[in-house]
């Protein structure tokens, strides 16, 4: 359920997605953003009044958001937004914009750091690649990681289609006119050993390569 509503009547949505923002009389301007210390020092003014979102909810309804509210729920979300739509500059989003990114940043590579540092989980030799994956099936006689990837290829196999009459040379040189207009993307498999020893294997594409689309209200990688 994407809403849900307590025994108190009290409902909670998910966020979908930032489609807005606007200010009244209440914010101040940039000029007006700054504050000297006691030592000589500026810094930014730390405040929040005067700005409202526009939300979409997973239930596809909308609603107008006090920037203080959505900064507690969704603080990732907003100040992706924020980068994005080229007001994180403005005083209500100076102080904490940038600090919020760093440290989610840290804490995507510290998981990151972790998943390559684990050899084993559950006893078990845990694979980073595929041919490393393929090399303990042959190692140990099963074929466990080689039908988790089998499993996972069938499933993504339908999104695309091969042309094998075309050299990635070719297309990178621009000389496939069906392929103008494309970018091209780094792919790689990620596994991960189940609780039940049942080993997984996931495609995934490396979307921190695309440009942004230009009709995107908010960056949506993270």
């Amino acid at each position: 359920m994407y809403a849900q509503v307590d025994d108190e009547g009290n409902m909670f949505q998910l966020l979908l997605e930032i489609m807005d923002h606007k200010k009244d009389g209440m914010a101040i301007n940039i000029s007006n953003g700054m504050v000297t210390s006691a030592n000589g020092n500026t810094k930014p003014k730390i405040m929040m009044q005067g700005w409202m979102l526009l939300v979409m909810w997973k239930d596809w309804s909308t609603s107008w958001v006090k920037l203080k509210d959505l900064k507690v729920s969704n603080p990732i979300e907003l100040a992706e937004y924020a980068v994005a739509n080229r007001i994180a500059e403005e005083p209500a989003f100076k102080w904490w914009v940038s600090h919020t990114l760093r440290k989610w940043n840290r804490i995507i590579s510290k998981v990151k750091s972790n998943y390559w540092k684990t050899m084993h989980k559950f006893g078990c030799k845990l694979s980073h690649s595929v041919a490393e994956a393929l090399e303990i099936d042959r190692l140990v006689g099963t074929d466990l990681w080689t039908w988790a990837i089998n499993k996972e290829m069938a499933k993504v196999k339908v999104a695309w289609e091969a042309c094998d009459d075309l050299t990635p040379e070719e297309v990178r040189a621009g000389k496939v006119r069906d392929m103008i207009g494309f970018q091209e993307i780094g792919c790689h498999i990620i596994f991960d050993i189940k609780m039940d020893f049942t080993r997984k294997a996931r495609f995934v594409a490396s979307g921190h390569m695309t440009d942004t689309p230009a009709v995107m209200t908010y960056s949506s990688v993270v």
